[in-house]
């Protein structure tokens, strides 16, 4: 049904939009269109910063902890934005922007799709993005001491995004856009600690709006991802929905930081059930956005624990999270020589699991 519904939609909504005639096609209703496609036919496997650097290496050209594995690179590339703002030529992770706008166009060139999130410095103090101050949000808002400023970051944002354009046709490349992730945690500024549901959806539209009607970025599919709450529910989930025009795929993060995998399953299990779910009612996409088992301690977590719940839902992809060289915790996909190997090559082997290859 949900398929269905969602195919119906790609024929009946509106394609008139600023600086597209009647009739015209978006970059991002492309992808749109080929994402429910894929859909159909399995779950596309992501992973964050996947070829830039991995578990014991950095900055190889023609790497990937998953290539090197099962010899492809995942369908699903996640990058990260943060530090643009600051007019930085890294991100947080210390990735040059020229590299990441590189690889996105080899991942566009192979067939694959990517991701981009963006874990802006806090507007008030200068600091990380995980540094909270009461009333942050606030004040970028129209009306806000640092509304000017913040309209100087999407700038830049619209600047890299704009910049990303086949070498071949001249043409946009479109993209997963993920801005304000979690929101409804407290660990970021722009989140519940000291932000109100209302100022959320507000920022959220001030920031589609400015990147598509005053800077043209019409080639991002715009996703919208709280973190997983224990005991969630439509109600809670929706808090923060900025609404159906602002929003083209509902996901969710969810990770097992405390090894437990019968909870962990119980818990994907409830919260892939709901946004399927309202994904079906709303004929969005749905995607889990962001996941893992950090440190992967169980060798067969990927057979015998995510994928037994994750295969029995009709999600467009799952990206799970960095393998970082130069932090050991933060390790979430098998790689070679990792007790996951061979259960990570089971798990390509699936027929619903989709990498590039499968995707083209």
């Amino acid at each position: 049904m949900m398929m269905k519904r969602l195919t119906t939609l790609l024929f009946t909504m509106c394609i008139t939009l600023l600086g597209f005639g009647r009739g015209a096609v978006t970059p991002a209703q492309s992808l749109i269109k080929r994402l429910i496609k894929i859909q159909k036919r399995g779950v596309m496997i992501g992973h964050q910063d996947d070829p830039v650097y991995g578990r014991t290496w950095k900055w190889e050209r023609n790497r990937s902890d998953v290539r090197d594995l099962v010899g492809v690179y995942p369908a699903v590339m996640g990058f990260d934005l943060g530090w643009i703002e600051r007019l930085s030529d890294v991100n947080l992770d210390k990735v040059p922007f020229s590299r990441i706008r590189e690889e996105i166009i080899l991942q566009y060139e192979r067939g694959g799709i990517v991701t981009l999130s963006w874990h802006p410095t806090n507007p008030i103090t200068g600091q990380s993005a995980w540094e909270t101050t009461p009333g942050a949000l606030r004040q970028i808002l129209p009306g806000g001491a640092e509304h000017s400023k913040f309209c100087g970051w999407l700038q830049q944002v619209a600047a890299f995004l704009n910049s990303l354009k086949s070498p071949k046709t001249g043409k946009p490349i479109p993209v997963i856009f993920r801005p304000w992730h979690e929101m409804n945690g407290d660990w970021f500024w722009w989140g519940a600690k000291n932000n109100s549901p209302e100022e959320f959806k507000q920022l959220y539209i001030m920031t589609h709006d400015l990147l598509t009607k005053q800077y043209g970025c019409h080639h991002l599919v715009w996703a919208y991802s709280p973190n997983a709450v224990s005991g969630d529910t439509e109600e809670r989930y929706m808090a923060y929905y900025p609404g159906d025009a602002y929003v083209d795929l509902l996901g969710i993060d969810l990770y097992d930081f405390d090894h437990n995998n019968a909870r962990y399953q119980q818990q994907l299990r409830e919260e892939l059930h709901l946004i399927t779910q309202i994904g079906d009612e709303r004929e969005k996409l749905t995607a889990l956005t962001e996941t893992g088992a950090q440190t992967l301690p169980d060798k067969e977590w990927f057979t015998k624990v995510f994928w037994p719940v994750a295969e029995n839902f009709p999600i467009a992809y799952v990206l799970f999270w960095r393998n970082a060289w130069d932090a050991p915790k933060e390790l979430y996909m098998s790689s070679k020589g990792h007790p996951t190997e061979q259960d990570f090559k089971l798990f390509y082997e699936q027929k619903r699991t989709l990498f590039v290859n499968n995707i083209k």
